[in-house]
């Protein structure tokens, strides 16, 4: 077997998930220093913790501190389901490629271009499985409730 088959994709996995890392940890970077900004700004507003109190009280105050507080806003359901999907599609494709590179060597190496092909298209499969699930249950869970239905589930 050549050590090359999986020395670089190893080392093209590797650096890229360097780079994911460090883009992920600079735009968290940039999303707390604008917070920050913001609500120094907001603090030298505000004069006094009367007014605060006030508009705390509000509507628009209480969602604003809802926003502040929640430390990362979470996904929506369509959003988790189309990263599913889009996971789930490379994954496919990279296990169809695999697959397809297994067809071109023979022995050892064969067998690792099949054994990872399998694995990532398993992974795909599950992923558009799943993706494919949760926009059923969610189509019918968050559907505005119809009479029908409604009488029938109680």
């Amino acid at each position: 077997m050549h050590p090359e088959i999986i020395i670089v994709p190893a080392f093209f996995l590797m650096v890229a998930f360097v780079v994911w890392t460090a883009v992920t940890a600079w735009q968290r970077r940039q999303r707390l220093r604008i917070l920050t900004d913001f609500n120094n700004r907001l603090v030298d507003r505000i004069g006094s913790l009367k007014d605060f109190s006030e508009f705390a009280k509000t509507d628009g105050g209480m969602e604003f501190l809802n926003a502040v507080l929640a430390d990362t806003p979470a996904l929506a359901p369509r959003e988790r389901i189309l990263r599913a999907t889009e996971i789930g599609i490379v994954a496919l494709a990279l296990g169809i490629g695999s697959l397809f590179l297994g067809w071109f060597f023979d022995g050892e190496s064969r067998n690792v271009f099949v054994a990872a092909g399998a694995i990532a298209l398993s992974l795909g499969l599950g992923f558009l499985a799943s993706s494919f699930v949760s926009y059923r249950l969610t189509s019918r869970l968050l559907a505005p409730a119809s009479g029908d239905r409604s009488t029938r589930h109680q």
